[in-house]
């Protein structure tokens, strides 16, 4: 290994509320440091129907519930899909063209705790026709480099270990990492943008543990070297390492929507009025 990877930008997530049901911490963006594939990262608990059917056009949306999660979602969409995302279990829905969905708890008034992030699209793919991936727990490999240390593969590679996700038009690498107290691990990352998104515990960054890591803290790391080192603290450490290769590319936002140009956005815009994007009806 060459060099270990420098921080380039840091910020604790920011709380979102939206009712008694639905909290979120919220990685919109790191002054001075493009997320670019990424668009979001929400670390999020519901206990409550809250978002009935909604277009989404131009990036894929991805919910990962975590393991220790004690509630599951029920995805439903207008290709067709109805799965549910259990604890450990991985949803990808690759908007592109345009498509509805809706996701909701199993059981009401149980909390669900996970991961929802938006990746964009490049232009060329934001005409595709969507699709949707459904990955169970079992389903997805996990990697244990040594006593104290799991990583699961959500997307991507590590370890000698490769996601089941194939064929998704923006290659990322996505892992979560568990370590328990004072365990050391070192992870190899070539991706130009590499985010860290810390959601339990506490820990370091670096050969020497020189950055400190508290829960819900966003990190983006410079392309100048590697791999990076993490410690876990006290109560052990556990995050989430999202990698990607930039698409360097304007994003213009309307609504559910992520296009390139004004256009195409309100091109998306005439479709879902049309009801190109399909139909579903709400559940609650």
């Amino acid at each position: 290994m060459t060099g270990h990877r420098s921080i380039r930008a840091s910020a604790l997530l920011h709380e979102n509320r939206m009712g008694p049901g639905f909290t979120a911490f919220s990685l919109r963006g790191l002054t001075g440091y493009a997320l670019d594939p990424f668009l979001n990262f929400d670390d999020f608990r519901m206990s409550v129907s809250t978002f009935p059917p909604h277009p989404h056009a131009g990036f894929s949306a991805v919910t990962y519930m975590f393991e220790d999660s004690p509630g599951a979602f029920i995805n439903r969409d207008s290709l067709g899909d109805r799965s549910r995302i259990g604890p450990g279990a991985l949803h990808w829905t690759q908007a592109a063209r345009g498509m509805m969905h809706e996701e909701i708890p199993e059981a009401p008034g149980t909390v669900c705790h996970g991961l929802q992030m938006f990746v964009n699209l490049r232009s060329d793919h934001k005409q595709a026709p969507p699709r949707a991936w459904h990955v169970d727990p079992g389903q997805i490999p996990e990697v244990k480099p040594h006593a104290g240390a799991k990583v699961r593969v959500l997307v991507g590679a590590f370890g000698g270990a490769t996601s089941p996700l194939r064929d998704l038009y923006t290659k990322i690498t996505l892992l979560d990492v568990s370590l328990t107290k004072g365990v050391r691990l070192q992870l190899p990352i070539s991706d130009p943008t590499c985010v860290v998104m810390t959601r339990a515990g506490s820990g370091a960054l670096g050969p020497q543990g020189q950055t400190p890591l508290q829960t819900h803290q966003g990190l983006g790391l410079a392309a100048d070297g590697d791999h990076l080192t993490l410690i876990a603290g006290p109560a052990g450490l556990q995050l989430l390492l999202a990698a990607g290769t930039p698409i360097g590319e304007p994003v213009v936002f309307g609504g559910p929507f992520a296009m390139t140009n004004q256009a195409d956005l309100e091109a998306a815009s005439a479709r879902y009025r049309r009801g190109e994007m399909g139909r579903l009806e709400p559940s609650f």
